[in-house]
């Protein structure tokens, strides 16, 4: 079965689907992430502006996505909803599947936007089509993930009931993985010592300290036995690593313990050339694979 990914980033909704079996092609509007997304999956890689450009049907079976969040996000204090210019995106989004009618279908983002108008007309506008969709709220430390992200996904299905993919996806709950699990292994790395083990080397972090240690969103120091909060591009919400004001270096986490914590394996590198905030906001930007893999299992089995 073939898979349209639209808005597909780095890979990791992506990286389910080709680990469940899936024919997997992925469009972004970057050429950087297609390099990376082309580097880590394999899957093949269309650069097209999605804003404009619609792509031509394919067979595709099944399409995911995951819409940029900023016009949704609630570190996006500026300018949101119908003013951010990548609003429109979401309903590009609706018109891909109008346009393939897939069997299925999976949006992931963050969970504002199930109140987004656009959203709800388009709902409506598919099931006169004849698809069941459900959309809910889940966390990814509930499957396994070493961060606590919470995401809105929103299932549409041709055939039966898409409550059946929200009643499947419980059957594969377990405990979550902490960060002690996800990056102990570059616990005595060099900064450099392993690929994307880099991070910014910050001057002002102790000058904070009583704000980081306060824990308010965005002031975060990570806890060795808890997964990691949800957190945004470490270049703008600088968050800590578990050992700073507590006998180690006091630093911000690196680009690789970013991807370990978001759920990449351990052997997911970035092409060579890319900057520390671009490589950042690629990871913050994904879906965790751990998720992915279980959604794409559900979606296997059930559809």
């Amino acid at each position: 079965m073939r898979v349209l990914d639209l808005f597909c980033g780095v890979g990791g909704f992506a990286y389910g689907f080709g680990k469940a079996g899936f024919e997997v092609t992925g469009v972004d509007v970057s050429e950087s992430v297609g390099r990376a997304f082309e580097l880590n999956t394999g899957s093949e890689f269309i650069k097209a502006d999605l804003s404009s450009v619609l792509i031509p049907r394919g067979g595709y079976n099944i399409l995911i996505g995951g819409p940029p969040c900023r016009p949704w996000s609630a570190v996006n204090t500026t300018k949101r909803g119908k003013d951010h210019g990548d609003h429109r995106l979401l309903s590009r989004f609706f018109r891909h599947v109008e346009h393939h009618s897939p069997e299925a279908f999976l949006l992931e983002n963050v969970p504002l936007i199930a109140y987004d108008d656009v959203l709800r007309v388009y709902v409506k506008r598919l099931m006169r089509l004849g698809y069941s969709i459900i959309g809910k709220k889940v966390r990814y430390s509930d499957y396994g993930a070493p961060t606590s992200r919470h995401r809105y996904i929103l299932c549409g299905t041709k055939k039966g009931d898409a409550e059946v993919f929200f009643t499947s996806l419980r059957d594969y709950a377990c405990s979550p993985k902490t960060v002690r699990d996800a990056i102990w292994r570059l616990r005595c790395k060099k900064r450099g010592a392993v690929p994307d083990h880099e991070w910014p080397e910050l001057k002002t972090i102790r000058k904070y300290e009583r704000y980081y240690r306060s824990g308010k969103f965005g002031w975060y120091i990570l806890k060795w036995n808890e997964p990691a909060p949800s957190f945004g591009n470490v270049m703008k919400t600088y968050i800590l690593h578990p050992d700073s004001f507590n006998g180690g270096p006091s630093r911000v986490i690196s680009v690789k313990e970013a991807l370990l914590i978001m759920g990449f394996d351990g052997d997911f590198s970035f092409p060579p050339g890319l900057g520390l905030g671009l490589r950042y906001q690629m990871v913050v930007d994904a879906v965790s694979p751990v998720f992915s893999c279980v959604a794409a299992t559900v979606i296997k089995d059930t559809f």
